[in-house]
């Protein structure tokens, strides 16, 4: 039975896609996670890109008095033909009670020039600091939140230890980020043939997953948010695939209960 008079406390969460000023619209504590952005996939096979990095700052105290600048990075662009991926852009918050600035380096993108898989961005500056997943031959890396992220494997984009459930950001509360399911596709098929069960777009934090096919404009799977875009290669005509884009940064900033 509701008691009257007696008003249930609030503890909201922001996700903030885009840089800004933020200001702390209530006095508390809060939890900063940090997702630095994906590197986009090469046109060709093999070269995947990196995950973003990921840094934590557990706990800290705020006033509506206080500020942050928070800077979001861009995801890095798949590349058309023999050429390589883009790299992610850094994610960054730097603000009131913060003794080091929250930075999470973006993932390289696939070097088709170099031979080369996107390596994973660094973290820094919070309580819990984490790499990124590498790209390589099969998928884009992950968002790694309790350890290195994953590289893609088999078929498959990495995939993201943020959640058991892999149900997506929506997820998140009290201090705790989650993740989607990573990218998956059939060997041989692209995403315009919609070949059940390939679903190449990796979900939240996961890498998206290679695409080759005997066509021509195959076109392979991109990240939500943090992941490597994957390699894409057509067997038909060498250089008309297009990597995957890398998914973009983000800062999820969460009112605690303690």
């Amino acid at each position: 039975m509701a008691v009257l008079g007696v008003v249930a406390e609030v503890y909201p969460q922001f996700f903030l896609t885009k840089s800004q000023t933020w200001v702390p619209p209530m006095d508390g504590n809060i939890c900063i996670h940090v997702i630095g952005a994906g590197g986009g996939g090469a046109g060709t096979d093999f070269y995947s890109g990196g995950a973003g990095g990921y840094s934590k700052k557990t706990s800290l105290a705020v006033t509506t008095g206080g500020s942050f600048v928070v800077v979001i990075g861009v995801g890095g662009a798949g590349a058309g033909g023999a050429a390589s991926g883009g790299d992610g852009g850094a994610s960054t918050v730097a603000g009131t009670g913060l003794s080091s600035t929250l930075t999470a380096n973006g993932g390289a993108g696939g070097n088709y020039n170099g031979s080369a898989q996107g390596g994973g961005g660094s973290a820094s500056g919070g309580n819990v600091n984490y790499t990124g997943g590498a790209g390589n031959g099969e998928g884009g890396g992950a968002v790694g939140v309790y350890g290195t992220g994953a590289s893609g494997v088999g078929q498959y984009g990495g995939q993201t230890d943020a959640g058991s459930s892999q149900a997506g950001l929506a997820n998140s509360a009290y201090g705790v980020i989650t993740g989607g399911l990573s990218g998956t596709n059939n060997y041989g098929y692209d995403v315009d043939n919609n070949t059940p069960n390939a679903t190449p777009n990796g979900g939240d934090l996961s890498g998206g997953a290679r695409c080759r096919a005997a066509t021509n404009n195959v076109i392979s799977g991109t990240s939500t948010i943090g992941g490597g875009g994957a390699c894409a290669y057509s067997t038909a005509a060498y250089g008309s695939s297009i990597g995957g884009k890398g998914g973009a940064g983000l800062v999820l900033i969460q009112y605690l209960p303690w």
